[in-house]
């Protein structure tokens, strides 16, 4: 009896070392960098190399239409019909949560590993289970309203309802989500709140800021409206301020700075910067994009060959061009109002984002 007993030992101990010898390797070639959201997959940009649809390369398989991807701890969330989790250094699959009609925007739930995600064809927010990656809730956000955008703080996110085009289609509420982590998880819908037109970004780090686009119908421009600002009370639910964005039409993807003193948006005539109540409104450049990062880069400048180098900052803003080659993302130096780079990718580029 004892001769099976180390018989099945034996036999166990091999085949587990054999399961391990023909498991997959993954190098690290990814982590810290940029990532670029295309139609084609997702590129990697780092010391000046560019490297495109690294999903493929490293899991065997195209991912299209990707909207968005964003970082939690050692995992990014690739949002492409499906939800995508991959190893940051190594960008393997982690798995996969189905169950979308469009996602294109997703924000984590902290402590717990949960995270919302806009589905915006459907008009809902999915609560979704990052350790089983499936959808563990639905929230309504009101029929046909197509939310856009979210942003949170603490247990409460604000979900932009964005609207669709025609004007016809248009959106004028943002919608509060409570998420607790009890006994048992909870994710409801606290109510909306009219603010303007098209809600479709903002910026929350000492106050609620709402973009509002205005009716922006592209097949019928006679239709268009001016563009707001609206401070709002995220806890209370109240607006505290409503600005109007005196010309500009079709404002989208507003971004702070890192101090929250200036904030930048894309418009129908190119790229804007602005106060942070919506003052001194300007043109930075006439060039059209539909994605806008903002980033504090660090740069070293060599002295001597003897000495370390000293390492300073400068304020820049990664925007593409959708008039003529959206498969291009430039680099504006705010500090000395010029572009300084010029990056190429395979795919049109949606958008942008820094694991740092």
């Amino acid at each position: 009896m004892k001769f099976y007993i180390y018989l099945f030992i034996t036999l166990t101990i091999f085949s587990s070392c054999k399961e391990e010898e023909n498991a997959p390797t993954f190098s690290k070639d990814y982590g810290s960098g940029m990532y670029i959201s295309t139609d084609i997959g997702v590129s990697f940009y780092k010391d000046g190399v560019v490297k495109n649809q690294i999903y493929k390369e490293v899991n065997g398989q195209t991912l299209t239409e990707v909207e968005k991807i964003k970082f939690n701890g050692t995992k990014a969330f690739i949002l492409a019909g499906d939800m995508y989790s991959v190893n940051i250094e190594t960008f393997e699959d982690k798995g996969i949560a189905s169950g979308f009609v469009n996602p294109v925007d997703l924000t984590f739930l902290s402590p717990d590993n949960r995270a919302f995600v806009v589905d915006k064809d459907d008009s809902k927010v999915k609560e979704v289970d990052l350790d089983r990656m499936e959808v563990a809730s639905v929230i309504e956000t009101g029929d046909s309203t197509k939310p856009v955008f979210i942003v949170s703080k603490w247990y409460r996110s604000i979900v932009m309802n964005g609207g669709a085009e025609p004007d016809s289609l248009n959106d004028s509420t943002i919608v509060a989500i409570d998420y607790r982590d009890e006994l048992v998880s909870l994710a409801e819908n606290m109510g909306g709140l009219y603010v303007g037109d098209n809600p479709n970004s903002a910026v929350n780090i000492n106050n609620l800021k709402i973009l509002c686009k205005g009716i922006y119908d592209p097949n019928d421009l006679t239709t268009k409206t001016q563009s707001t600002l609206v401070t709002v009370n995220p806890w209370d639910l109240l607006i505290v301020a409503n600005t109007t964005l005196n010309g500009v039409y079709n404002a989208q993807n507003l971004v702070s700075n890192d101090d929250d003193t200036k904030y930048y948006f894309t418009a129908e005539n190119g790229i804007y910067q602005m106060n942070t109540n919506g003052s001194s409104v300007s043109l930075i450049d006439p060039i059209v994009s539909d994605i806008l990062y903002f980033q504090d880069e660090e740069y070293f400048v060599f002295t001597t060959d003897t000495t370390p180098p000293n390492v300073l900052n400068r304020n820049v803003l990664f925007v593409n061009d959708t008039q003529n080659d959206p498969s291009i993302v430039y680099k504006y130096n705010l500090d000395l109002n010029a572009f300084t780079d010029t990056l190429i990718f395979d795919g049109n580029v949606r958008d942008v984002n820094f694991y740092q």
